[in-house]
């Protein structure tokens, strides 16, 4: 295969990709996985023993007919499942070895589209294009379905990414640092409120606060009580030592913007314009997307044809003297290595 300058990529082009046939299942989603993809949803109890289930129940003042559950005084009621714990990293604390990535997995009875095929929609009077559903209901193809919304207890919305059989990365500025009690909750293939997957929120999490800055090493991995990665597969990541193996790639990313409503969006066919270290991560940055924007941090930057694998989380908008100029995407040897170290120290 050969690019515009006569090199030999070494990996399928963007426009080989579209042609390529997809990949169909061969066998049945074991039943315990099915059973699993439906089980993590509120409320939930809070309690030293079995609780007694003896909750009281008031009416919700000014709404007729609706009650508000109410605990007894041993047990507490959520309606988001707690997390653990927080572990903020400095780039002092970051070790980064020399390993290009980690490896992706798609088992047997997911179906494959090397890229995602789109479907138009109209809101607000827009015409927009979202990732096309293989099978009701809103049932992606991988790798589109290993990507996600994450609603955090601070209100905040991102986007986030499987990277392993119980594994969420996603940027650190959505984590609700600081906060107790805290939760994360990722739903993969969301689409205006239906979970076609289920869903699982975050017990514990790992890296980089960022205090809402746009950085290059603006991400968190994430431990899932529910290991969702081993249904639905996940995707790989990869850094490379040489700026160059950055730029003579064609990325595309994947995300949950604001001018979508709550409909996942991808962006095809993009290119480093620059690279700015920020050890232990680097700042990928690429020219403004009018769709890419709130709602779309934490969103995976993704090599299609390699993997697929993860190259980068996006940050946000880097301004110049106040004007946006490009979209950065943290990446390089500091997100695979919190990657690495979720599959060494949280397998599930």
């Amino acid at each position: 295969m050969e690019n515009t300058h006569g090199e030999s990529h070494g990996f399928m082009t963007l426009d080989e990709l579209a042609e390529a046939a997809p990949v169909a299942a061969t066998r049945e989603m074991p039943e315990e996985l099915r059973e699993m993809l439906d089980s993590n949803s509120g409320p939930f109890v809070r309690s030293a023993s079995p609780p007694r289930m003896d909750f009281g129940a008031v009416e919700v003042p000014g709404a007729p007919g609706m009650w508000r559950i109410v605990a007894n005084d041993d047990e507490e009621l959520h309606t988001a499942l707690p997390g653990r714990e927080q572990t903020e990293l400095t780039s002092a604390d970051a070790r980064v070895e020399a390993v290009a990535g980690t490896a992706g997995h798609r088992p047997p009875w997911v179906p494959l589209e090397h890229l995602p095929r789109l479907a138009p929609f109209r809101a607000d009077g827009r015409l927009f294009f979202e990732p096309r559903a293989i099978e009701e209901p809103n049932r992606l193809a991988y790798p589109q379905r290993t990507v996600g919304i994450v609603l955090s207890s601070d209100g905040f919305r991102g986007s986030g990414v499987l990277v392993g059989p119980n594994l969420m990365l996603t940027a650190g500025h959505v984590a609700p640092w600081g906060q107790s009690p805290w939760s994360m909750e990722f739903i993969p293939a969301f689409r205006e409120g239906d979970r076609p997957f289920g869903s699982s929120f975050v017990e514990t999490y790992r890296g980089f606060n960022t205090h809402g800055e746009v950085s290059g090493k603006d991400y968190v991995i994430c431990k899932l009580y529910n290991p969702l990665g081993t249904a639905l597969g996940w995707m790989g990541t990869k850094s490379f030592g040489d700026e160059d193996e950055y730029y003579r790639r064609r990325y595309l990313t994947s995300g949950y913007p604001g001018s979508f409503g709550s409909r996942p969006a991808v962006e095809f066919d993009l290119g480093v314009r620059d690279i700015d270290d920020d050890s232990p991560g680097l700042e990928l940055e690429f020219a403004l997307r009018a769709d890419v924007g709130p709602g779309w941090s934490g969103g995976p930057l993704w090599l299609p044809a390699e993997g697929p694998a993860v190259a980068g989380i996006y940050s946000g908008r880097e301004t110049d003297e106040l004007d946006p100029r490009r979209h950065v995407f943290g990446g390089g040897g500091g997100m695979v290595d919190l990657v690495k170290f979720g599959l060494a120290n949280w397998r599930p």
